[in-house]
């Protein structure tokens, strides 16, 4: 009897040994993580858009022909092999009745009139001996091995973005804008002759709205090239400080502790070439008797032909005491020039300042306007 009971515990000892190896299941299976996702250039030539304007840090008109080039989005794709354990749940719960049942059976034999030969003393402990592992041991010893198995990665379309311009082939170029124009040359690089603000104040560029432009670019060989740009005054704004320093002017302006006296000389008025290109020149004696130094000092020009009215010559700074002579050009078509070499010309011009300390009074010039040989 006592050799029976031995084999019986010793049995239910190596059962539950053996069912605690099925505490857990082992899953196999690949993953997959993102990384980080960049944007690189496609393998596709740049596509061009149609030709267009810009206005340079410098202050300069540049017509260009833009491009967009084909992006993609690149995601790194990362492969592992994973292991994992996970609890058994069949055999926690197996575990949970066993282990219940083995304890009731143990309470039961030991309360019996005859504990010693009761096969529950025996049975009951057993019970819980086989119950136990196997309910505690799908709840620990869990564990995941992961292993890489190589990266790859994910391309997707990602649109298009601006990728650089060239200068647009052309020998000149006529923007017109509000019943006014002006013309002028394009040099290899796509650069215009004329600034935008030859006819936008540069000293008051915050308050004007957008210029709405009509240009046409002339082509050897071509027809000509017609363009219709709308110029924003932030881009303009942005571009006024490059402009006077490259211009090598003076556009501080200071809160006004004296007042200036501008006094505007006799207007000389006559044609020039250059090259190829013409042009009308102004020559204005400017003075400033003081007491205070007049700034952002500039000319506003108003006259009946198209391509002269509303045109802006800037002069800057004029110191206290002293005096400056203005001696600008201001770039025109033929058709102009000979209009100018046949006609009488009237043209004023009013001096302008920062602080508005300039006279109101224009400065007129009427009558023929000569060829300038020195020029």
């Amino acid at each position: 009897m006592v050799a029976t009971r031995r084999l019986l515990s010793i049995t239910l000892v190596a059962t539950a040994a053996g069912a605690i190896t099925a505490c857990h299941v082992t899953s196999r299976y690949q993953d997959t993580r993102r990384g980080e996702t960049r944007r690189e250039r496609a393998d596709a030539a740049p596509r061009p858009l149609p030709p267009s304007m810009e206005v340079s840090p410098d202050g300069r008109f540049r017509f260009v022909e833009p491009f967009v080039c084909a992006m993609e989005n690149v995601t790194e794709l990362a492969t592992f092999d994973v292991e994992r354990d996970r609890p058994n749940a069949a055999t926690l719960v197996v575990g949970v009745i066993t282990a219940s049942l083995g304890a009731v059976a143990a309470v039961a034999g030991w309360s019996s009139d005859d504990a010693a030969g009761s096969p529950l003393s025996y049975l009951g402990p057993a019970g819980v001996v086989v119950g136990l592992p196997l309910a505690i041991g799908p709840l620990v010893g869990h564990d995941t091995a992961r292993v890489p198995t190589g990266t790859q990665e994910l391309r997707t379309a990602g649109g298009e973005e601006p990728c650089g311009t060239r200068p647009l082939v052309g020998t000149r170029a006529t923007v017109r804008w509000s019943g006014l124009e002006v013309a002028g040359a394009i040099d290899a690089d796509g650069y215009f002759s004329a600034s935008p603000f030859s006819f936008v104040d540069a000293f008051d560029v915050g308050r004007i709205p957008a210029l709405v432009l009509d240009i046409e670019i002339e082509r050897d060989g071509a027809e000509p090239l017609p363009m219709e740009v709308v110029l924003d005054a932030a881009a303009l704004a942005d571009a006024r400080d490059g402009y006077f320093a490259r211009a090598g002017i003076d556009a501080t302006v200071e809160p006004l502790r004296k007042v200036p006296r501008l006094v505007a000389g006799e207007l000389r008025v006559s044609r020039v070439r250059r090259d190829a290109d013409r042009g009308l020149r102004l020559v204005l004696p400017l003075a400033n008797d003081g007491p205070g130094g007049a700034m952002g000092v500039r000319l506003s020009v108003n006259a009946a032909g198209a391509e002269l009215d509303g045109r802006f010559v800037y002069v800057g700074r004029v110191p206290a005491k002293s005096q400056r002579e203005i001696d600008a050009v201001i770039p025109i078509s033929d058709r102009a020039d000979r209009a100018l070499a046949g006609d009488d010309l009237e043209l004023a011009v009013i001096v302008r300042d920062a602080h508005g300390t300039a006279p109101d009074a224009p400065v007129r010039f009427r009558g023929r306007v000569l060829s300038d040989p020195s020029r």
